[in-house]
């Protein structure tokens, strides 16, 4: 490409990473008020720019208040002194705003869920982070839908929602545009996404998401020549859609069938990663083969009980969209199709253009260190990655050459929680309670490994001088001094 070309390319790319600072400045209060106003923070970054927590912290060591707390997987969500959560218990969905000084409950609202949807062995009614503006803070549970309150309580309006279809239940987050409240509502019928009123929850659009399967992840909005589009990793494919109208505008290929990680903004690039063990298999056998030998009642369909060992078995509740017990040739043969393209990829995207963009938007793609769960960090031109196991990799964010990969942090199990960072620092949290520290950098640098003893699945939240850590019981504020008021 000539020099003028790309010299014209990373100016466009660095105008989009511009507006999307000038978006979340806005956000912010031009910069009066400490917020963490959604999941991972200002335009789902995961980065505070002006903190810096301790390195060193634990139960008995920079301490500054801890909380008990009713169960539930969302994290934390600022504005000021509030900090927002939800949590379920005793069949009733919870929205709870803390004092962020002290700990103390301000207050705590509950609505009783209609059906509570179905939920994997860690996962929970309340896993989605809620989302403020700083005049109204919004949650959604999949088992009942959106409402919003004031600062002060007050129920401002409330949208009931269809419970979603799929087994692990709703995790994706809500996220706050000037005017709309942005929902993805991925799920194995019916995937669809949808824009409400931030003011009275009126819908204002509704896309379906046709081929979309079940999908964990939150959107990230971006802002193209002075218009909003929205950003969502799904099956297969990164999407945008142009947030007034919820026209799909640009899409990428090369992701899995199945993606939990959200998508997270760098200088004039989109960060999507995403692994499953069902992406690369082989595929699926043939749905005549399987009717002939296994089909007992002669039906025609595929039921539970008659699936043999293997795919068929294995991946049973997933192909079974619609959740009845049996298994459809259509069902089995929209799977084949998926998993046939199923990508395990983490891919640097220029955002920008109309249609399919795959061959001329992805600037660098890398195969190894993917996560299943938590989302990418992209911090001081870097982005980094966690996977199970404690395997951190990090990458130059402008040309994805690995600096190190899949090296050992120290800290053994599951991770869950989404890296974090401020003051220099990349927090990662395993499900068992460890939250390494690592020095941002070239290199690998394990800082601290600080022990909770409490296991974590919620991502931390970080405002001032303190990081504040859910645990599956408690939520801990730990910072070298006290939250400024």
């Amino acid at each position: 490409m000539p020099l003028c070309g790309i010299i014209l390319m990373l100016c466009a790319g660095w105008t989009a990473f511009a507006g999307a600072a000038e978006m979340n400045s806005a956000a912010a209060g031009a910069g009066t008020v400490a917020v963490w106003p959604q999941f991972r923070g200002l335009g789902g970054s995961g980065v505070a720019e002006d903190a810096d927590p301790p390195v060193h912290f634990g139960p008995q060591s920079n301490l500054v208040w801890k909380a008990a707390l009713r169960p539930g997987n969302s994290s934390p969500c600022i504005w000021g002194d509030r900090l927002f959560l939800t949590a379920f218990e005793s069949n009733e969905l919870q929205t709870l705003c803390l004092d962020r000084g002290h700990g103390r409950v301000l207050w705590r609202r509950s609505v009783p869920p209609g059906k509570v949807e179905g939920t994997s062995r860690l996962s929970s009614p309340a896993s989605s982070t809620p989302a403020t503006d700083g005049e109204r803070v919004v949650v959604y549970f999949g088992a009942f839908g959106l409402l919003c309150y004031g600062f002060d309580g007050a129920e401002l309006w409330r949208k009931p929602l269809p419970v979603p279809i799929t087994q692990h239940g709703a995790s994706t987050s809500p996220v706050l545009s000037d005017e709309l409240v942005l929902l993805v509502c991925d799920q194995d019928v019916g995937s669809h996404l949808l824009a409400v009123d931030k003011r009275d929850g009126r819908i204002a659009w509704r896309t379906d998401r046709a081929g979309f399967r079940r999908g964990f992840t939150t959107p990230l909005l971006w802002r193209a020549d002075g218009r909003e589009q929205l950003v969502v990793a799904g099956t297969l494919r990164l999407t945008a859609y142009d947030v007034a109208s919820g026209r799909e505008v640009w899409s990428v290929r090369g992701l899995p069938n199945e993606m939990c990680p959200s998508p997270v903004m760098g200088p004039g690039l989109i960060f999507a990663a995403g692994w499953t063990p069902g992406a690369g298999v082989p595929r699926l056998p043939s749905y005549e083969k399987l009717l002939a030998e296994d089909d007992r009642n002669h039906d025609g369909q595929l039921s539970h009980s008659e699936a043999p060992n293997g795919p068929a078995r294995q991946h049973f509740t997933y192909i079974d969209a619609d959740k009845d017990g049996t298994v459809t040739r259509a069902e089995w043969d929209t799977m084949a199709e998926i998993f046939g393209k199923s990508e395990n990829a983490l891919l640097a995207v220029r955002p920008g253009g109309q249609g399919d963009v795959t061959d001329t938007h992805v600037s660098w793609k890398q195969k190894r260190g993917l996560p299943y769960v938590p989302s990418p960090l992209c911090y001081q031109g870097r982005v980094y990655l966690v996977k199970n196991g404690g395997l951190a990799s990090c990458f130059d964010a402008t040309n994805g050459a690995a600096l190190f990969q899949e090296e050992r942090i120290g800290a053994l199990g599951d991770y869950y929680a989404s890296p974090v960072a401020a003051g220099g620092k990349v927090f990662l949290c395993s499900q068992n309670g460890v939250v390494s520290v690592l020095a941002a950098g070239d290199t690998l640098q394990v800082l601290a490994r600080n022990e909770l003893k409490e296991n974590i699945l919620a991502t931390p939240a970080i405002v001032e001088n303190t990081i504040y850590v859910r645990t599956l019981g408690s939520l801990f504020a730990f910072g070298t001094r006290r939250a400024e008021r």
